[in-house]
């Protein structure tokens, strides 16, 4: 009966502790609902969190073009990027794919692609830079590539123009380049002449197109046509250009040269055609 009595005096004295903290049953049940409201709290707070981070649930929405670029548009980066047909989620954009999309625009030397978290792409693109154009339809840059941009982006541009055979661009590019420095070399304040146009074949026959300027004061409209052929083309186009100082003194004032015939071993031949008043 003694052990009986001990068991219920512990018992009593247990139910006397909880009674300390909780007055009654129902603080009991407050504090652990209250619990388990903080504890799927911090579950919904995680599992949220985790859904942001995983980037095959984020959205790409927003598109940057940067880089050294004049003629492409996001227009264009959208279309391309459209028309491989890509999943729009982070993750899902193949960044090597579009790039290689971004790059078959003629102009684009060269492009990156990078993903930026969360929800933007980031289009790095370096095209190539119009020096002249090539056989009208085309453009090359100072390094003879050839490429192309829609015409009604280039409306503006003014260039000096190339004509040659196919796959002869980087060769007619390199006498255009020693032509144009005969220019400069022996231009004066008085006088100088400029390539507007250059014209190349198949036997490397060269004709130009040039343009007289006066004390910086350059005539339109009035270009001289140069024949040199295809031998000693720099000895010829220099000959012309220290000789065009006397040639030019004995045309009247009415009238003006047209064609200057430089395919003569002693001598230049001179077509002249009267000046509209």
């Amino acid at each position: 009966m003694k052990q009986v009595r001990q068991a219920a005096h512990r018992r009593e004295d247990k139910n006397r502790r909880r009674l300390l903290i909780f007055r009654n049953t129902e603080q009991l049940v407050g504090f652990l609902f209250l619990i388990m409201i903080i504890l799927i709290s911090i579950w919904v707070v995680k599992s949220f969190k985790n859904w942001m981070d995983d980037p095959e649930q984020m959205v790409l929405s927003q598109l940057t073009l940067s880089g050294e670029h004049t003629y492409t548009t996001e227009g264009d980066l959208r279309e391309a990027i459209l028309g491989l047909g890509l999943p729009n989620t982070y993750i899902g954009q193949d960044v090597n794919d579009i790039q290689q999309e971004v790059m078959r625009f003629p102009w684009v030397k060269q492009t990156s692609v990078r993903k930026q978290w969360p929800d933007r792409l980031i289009v790095y693109v370096e095209e190539y830079k119009p020096v002249f154009y090539w056989n009208d339809l085309f453009l090359l840059d100072e390094n003879g590539n050839v490429f192309s941009v829609p015409l009604d982006r280039i409306t503006e541009l003014q260039l000096p123009r190339l004509y040659g055979p196919e796959g002869k661009a980087k060769l007619a590019l390199e006498t255009y380049y020693k032509l144009e420095n005969l220019s400069k070399k022996l231009a004066n304040n008085q006088l100088a002449l400029h390539i507007k146009a250059a014209i190349t074949d198949e036997r490397n026959a060269w004709q130009l197109m040039v343009k007289q300027c006066v004390s910086g004061f350059c005539l339109e409209n009035q270009e001289i046509k140069l024949l040199l052929g295809n031998e000693n083309i720099e000895q010829r186009y220099q000959q012309f250009i220290k000789l065009f100082p006397e040639i030019q003194s004995r045309v009247p004032e009415n009238e003006r040269i047209m064609v200057a015939d430089l395919r003569y071993e002693n001598g230049i031949s001179v077509q002249r055609e009267k000046m509209v008043q």
